[in-house]
């Protein structure tokens, strides 16, 4: 499998360190992950009001997912990243969309401003769903 991340000549660079275009060839299997959140190994929601906090944590919890089938971040194709919308802002300038792209292997994302997630009531902020192949 090769994975190319394209960012196209005349195009706008990425605000973040995400790549517009990511080129899988030689796919084989897809795996989905549905939304995670920034959970520990008892389900409790941690970093509460914390974004990096939270976008840590995501980022370790979609790695040990993605382990449990075998595969690691240079396999992961497209994220998509809910946010609060009262919390996009905090994203971007605290450096939690640093740290969760370079994280993954800078991966193409689409980052969407929410009214809620399922863990809002909890103190959840954020929340990645994730599309990784083999070959």
């Amino acid at each position: 499998m090769e994975k190319q991340k394209i960012n196209p000549e005349g195009y706008v660079k990425p605000p973040a360190p995400y790549s517009n275009v990511i080129k899988m060839s030689g796919v084989k299997d897809m795996v989905f992950l549905s939304g995670v959140s920034a959970t520990n190994e008892k389900g409790e929601l941690v970093c509460q009001g914390d974004i990096l906090g939270q976008t840590k944590q995501i980022a370790r919890n979609i790695l040990a997912e993605l382990d449990a089938v075998g595969m690691g971040r240079e396999q992961i194709a497209m994220t998509t990243t809910y946010v609060l919308g009262d919390h996009l802002q905090d994203f971007m300038k605290t450096g939690a969309s640093s740290v969760l792209f370079e994280e993954l292997d800078n991966p193409a994302d689409t980052l969407v401003g929410v009214a809620a997630l399922a863990g809002m009531p909890y103190g959840a902020l954020i929340e990645v769903g994730v599309i990784a192949v083999t070959a």
